[in-house]
């Protein structure tokens, strides 16, 4: 019923220049499809089946094959069950909802696009190198350590679905704005279902997706109820509270850009409550302050910082009487990180956790040490659960493959931020919606790599983050090269996007486009 409120709501504004109705449609049947056999069959396998028959059909007449994935990848949780090696290995390969959607739709998309003309093979690009060497180091640093099995699954074949073929997909597949509307139109709509669902969790002190993994029979069992000052941490279907959180912030950072292409103001403003409810509803304090970096970034970026800015804070002014009678100022503080009171002990626990982890790293600091987790020295970080938290990706891969690792992991959203930087100064109009689709993806990136030092690589944490370097990657070379004029839409047309948008052939003429206006 949720998901049938907030598909009604975002129909006619997302469809008014995103994408087209037909296609809206099928992702949203496509959405209903995939939730009801999950929590209807009973058994992961059959689940498995019916799944990958409705994909493959829906596929079939799908104009933007990231789009779906984009749409869909939040519609169920982290759900697993492993294949067997046949009596040869025990665990050959873990089929999980995300893995599905990237070997049934970014599969046949990664080889149809290797063959096309125009599509740079991958490997040319800095970026790609980069990546190749951070599948190569981790091999090369692990294998002593692991069985043949191991590295093959983990290293290999995850590494292909898991990162490479979002990361190659999503940055060489949309060729033109019409695609990059599209895909970015999808993946907001799917988070703002997201984050209805975490509204309501968080009002019900109810996890919606709590049964179905014991249902299906799931390796992992799906949501765990995590309490703050008495109230619900809520998950939907990001499987923790604060990748929820980060799962809102991205889509806000996306929803900056996809938010000026909504015709009303109106139906705007209720789509931006929405992925802020979803945002409180997750109480992760990390998530907050990366939303807040993205607008930040956004809005100094943007053509009128000052006025916008001023225009902020005069809110904030008009609203504060109203903060300060209610008492919800003093209840806004309290979650605040550093100068709150609520779960100051998690902010205190990370201090100490770069404090011990720096102190490994010193003693490993180029290659690390892959078997990090039996160091003595983190056992003072064990909680009373028992287990050691290492809330940070930055020093988990710091940890287990050194300062080398870490260099290659963080430089190349560095080159892509570079090359968004770079195009943005080439399309120079800060009102035209290249600029505007520049902006927040920077801004999103910058944000993501924030969060990121504030949670573990887990569950929708690195797909979401390679999806977001991927489509910083791609717009910065196509903007650069010249790939947003008219000879870049028969090549899209190919690769089954959608057709050519005369509005942004005619805005690098003119140099505006109509839609794109911004505070």
């Amino acid at each position: 019923m949720i998901a049938v409120a907030v598909f009604l709501l975002a129909k006619a504004p997302i469809t008014a220049q995103a994408c087209s109705e037909q296609d809206f449609i099928r992702r949203r049947n496509l959405w209903f499809a995939l939730t009801l056999s999950a929590f209807l069959a009973h058994n992961f396998w059959l689940f498995v089946l019916v799944a990958s028959c409705v994909l493959a059909v829906g596929m079939r007449a799908e104009s933007n094959r990231f789009a779906l994935y984009l749409g869909l990848m939040l519609a169920l949780p982290y759900l697993s069950a492993t294949v067997s090696g046949l009596g040869v290995f025990e665990q050959l390969f873990a089929v999980t909802p995300l893995r599905l959607l990237a070997v049934v739709v970014l599969l046949p998309t990664y080889l149809m696009l290797r063959k096309q003309p125009g599509v740079e093979p991958f490997g040319k690009i800095l970026c790609d190198k980069l990546l190749l060497c951070i599948f190569a180091l981790e091999i090369v640093l692990t294998l002593p350590n692991r069985s043949v099995t191991s590295v093959v699954r983990d290293s290999i074949l995850y590494a292909f679905t898991d990162i490479f073929l979002t990361y190659y997909v999503a940055s060489r597949s949309l060729r033109t704005p019409k695609a990059f509307r599209d895909a970015l139109g999808a993946f907001v709509v799917g988070a703002m279902v997201f984050c209805a669902i975490v509204a309501f969790e968080f009002s019900y002190r109810w996890l919606l997706y709590r049964g179905v993994g014991e249902a299906l029979g799931s390796n992992y069992v799906v949501g765990t109820y995590l309490m703050r000052a008495g109230l619900l941490r809520a998950e939907a279907t990001a499987g923790q509270a604060i990748v929820t959180g980060y799962t809102c912030a991205v889509a806000f950072g996306l929803y900056l850009y996809i938010g000026t292409l909504v015709p009303s103001v109106a139906w705007r403003s209720l789509g931006m409550l929405i992925l802020i409810a979803g945002l409180i509803g997750a109480l992760s304090r990390g998530p907050w302050l990366g939303t807040v970096i993205m607008i930040a970034v956004f809005i100094v970026l943007g053509p009128t910082p000052i006025a916008t800015i001023a225009k902020l804070g005069m809110a904030f002014l008009a609203a504060l009487p109203i903060l300060l009678l209610t008492g919800a100022s003093t209840s806004i503080i309290s979650f605040l990180p550093w100068v709150g009171s609520v779960d100051a002990s998690t902010v205190e626990g990370r201090e100490v956790l770069t404090t011990v982890a720096l102190q490994i790293i010193a003693e490993y600091p180029f290659f690390g040490r892959f078997d990090f987790g039996l160091d003595p020295n983190l056992e003072q970080l064990r909680d009373g659960s028992g287990i050691i938290d290492l809330v940070n990706t930055y020093i988990i891969i710091a940890l287990k493959g050194g300062g080398v690792s870490f260099g290659l992991f963080i430089g190349l959203p560095l080159v892509a931020i570079i090359g968004i930087l770079t195009a943005l100064r080439q399309v120079g109009d800060k009102r035209d919606e290249r600029h505007v689709l520049g902006r927040s993806l920077l801004a999103t990136l910058i944000g993501v790599l924030f969060i990121i030092a504030t949670v573990s690589p887990i569950f929708f944490v690195y797909p979401i983050y390679w999806c977001v370097a991927g489509l910083a990657v791609g717009y910065g070379r196509l903007i650069v090269r010249g790939g947003f004029r008219q000879g870049s839409d028969a090549a899209e047309s190919k690769l089954g996007n959608h057709a050519p948008d005369a509005r942004w052939t005619g805005a690098a003429q003119r140099g505006a486009v109509d839609s794109a206006r911004v505070p």
